[in-house]
């Protein structure tokens, strides 16, 4: 009876280590992450944002069609102060305006953001 509790204990233990197995089921969401497409932390946000939202993508910050965002229900924007300078930033999500779309800043973006569309929080 002992071995027989202790291999359940060893089969539970590798189901809950193994990924897919006890994986939690994907968020109904379809997520664009914006950044610099390719570049290692740009890869590494958009493998884990597919494993845990229906769909996720990824596409570069500085080339952006802004009617391919139509078909996704959140923006993450991942920007770097060291990408450009506060005073030259221009929105790569066009104008304030324009833009409704529920979007998370990342990095430097909510610092960015507000500078290049000239709303409080851009600065100090």
């Amino acid at each position: 009876m002992k071995r027989l509790v202790f291999a359940f204990g060893i089969i539970v233990a590798i189901g809950w280590s193994m990924p897919g197995i006890a994986a939690q089921p994907r968020l109904p969401l379809r997520v664009l992450y914006l950044g610099n497409e390719g570049n290692p932390r740009a890869t590494q946000f958009v493998e884990f944002l597919q494993t845990r939202f229906e769909q996720a993508a990824g596409k570069n910050r500085d080339d952006l069609d802004l009617d391919s965002v139509d078909e996704f229900d959140v923006v993450l924007l991942d920007w770097s102060q060291s990408d450009t300078k506060s005073d030259k930033a221009v929105s790569p999500i066009g104008p304030r305006d324009g833009w409704s779309k529920p979007t998370v800043l990342l990095g430097s973006a909510g610092h960015l953001l507000p500078t290049s569309w000239k709303i409080i929080g851009g600065s100090g």
